[in-house]
């Protein structure tokens, strides 16, 4: 079993953090969370939370026979 984070802002999960110019950024956020972005680690997730105002939930993998 492993532990991934996933970040959600409302309805709405982070996908991708995208640089634009003058060091701003873009963050893509998707309504499937078959299409949001795992996180590996606690503090890489928390920190892209704070940076949207989103949450951060722990989701722990299985593999299924």
């Amino acid at each position: 079993m492993e532990n991934v984070y996933v970040i959600k802002l409302g309805n709405l999960y982070f996908k991708e953090k995208e640089g634009i110019l003058f060091g701003k950024y873009r963050y893509t956020m998707v309504n499937n969370l078959n299409d949001a972005s795992f996180c590996k680690g606690f503090d890489y997730a928390k920190k892209r939370a704070e940076e949207i105002g989103g949450d951060v939930y722990k989701i722990n993998l299985e593999e299924v026979k």
